[in-house]
């Protein structure tokens, strides 16, 4: 039997891991930043911070794989398989990242009025976001990919972290996404979409009839209900305007298994 704390297990693990980058970038930044001269001081910043999202990445993609083999295991999924590796992270793509969530946005700031002070506070968030969404990809590539390939596999689940947007609570309700299933017209589709900042983490199904997990079955009532006689953006409207005014407040994701 299938343990069913496993994948809230799983999203705490890599939401911890993800809280100690956040951590180190915040140091790196506060030590070697200096506000007053952003462009002279940014490169030494940036040669700092790239290896640490480089550790994190491959670190989320190693939880990846040992949880994705636990998930094979626990649902009597015998046979031998090797989870997919993440996909690498261009050297390019890195350092854009950086640049446009560092120094980028301290100036953006700056043209907006703010202080030195919080300039350095608003990009201290913005890049904080940037390196937890660039080092957890590794391990929802690892799920994404390895769900693709495995012939045993018929999709995955999005769990979510305990205070998720109302984008992600809408993704959540669909419930198990199957890879046979067909996603025309439903505005949910997309489920394997990340965002800044986001907790979220995609869980492996091995049968047609999934259970949901945690309370997205309470979601999936929830979405039918505020999103009844409405479709497409209409729909993901609806559901966002009752997210923010009341739903919310009302949801509380599992923490424990």
């Amino acid at each position: 039997m299938a343990d069913s704390g496993a994948p809230q297990r799983y999203r705490r693990i890599q939401a911890l891991a993800a809280a100690r980058l956040a951590q180190r970038v915040l140091q790196v930044w506060r030590e070697l930043m200096n506000p007053a001269k952003v462009d002279e001081a940014w490169p030494a910043v940036r040669a700092a911070l790239a290896p640490l999202v480089r550790e994190a990445r491959e670190q989320s993609a190693v939880f990846g794989r040992a949880a994705y083999l636990e998930a094979r295991s626990d649902a009597g999924v015998g046979d031998n398989f090797t989870p997919e590796g993440p996909l690498p992270l261009l050297v390019d793509r890195l350092e854009k990242s950086l640049d446009v969530t560092g120094p980028v946005e301290f100036k953006r700031a700056i043209a907006a009025g703010k202080t030195p002070q919080q300039a350095m506070d608003a990009a201290a968030v913005r890049l904080v976001g940037s390196a937890q969404y660039l080092a957890l990809e590794g391990g929802r590539q690892v799920m994404q990919r390895s769900i693709e390939a495995d012939d045993r596999a018929t999709g995955w689940s999005r769990v979510t972290d305990t205070d998720p947007c109302a984008w992600c609570a809408m993704l959540a309700s669909r419930g198990p996404v199957y890879k046979s299933a067909k996603t025309a017209g439903d505005p949910r589709k997309g489920g394997n979409r990340y965002h800044d900042h986001c907790g979220c983490q995609a869980w492996p199904a091995f049968t047609n009839d999934e259970p949901f997990i945690g309370v997205a079955e309470k979601l999936y009532d929830d979405w039918l209900r505020v999103t009844r006689g409405r479709g497409g953006k209409h729909a993901v409207n609806a559901f966002r305007r009752w997210w923010e005014s009341e739903g919310r407040a009302g949801y509380s994701a599992p923490d424990r298994p």
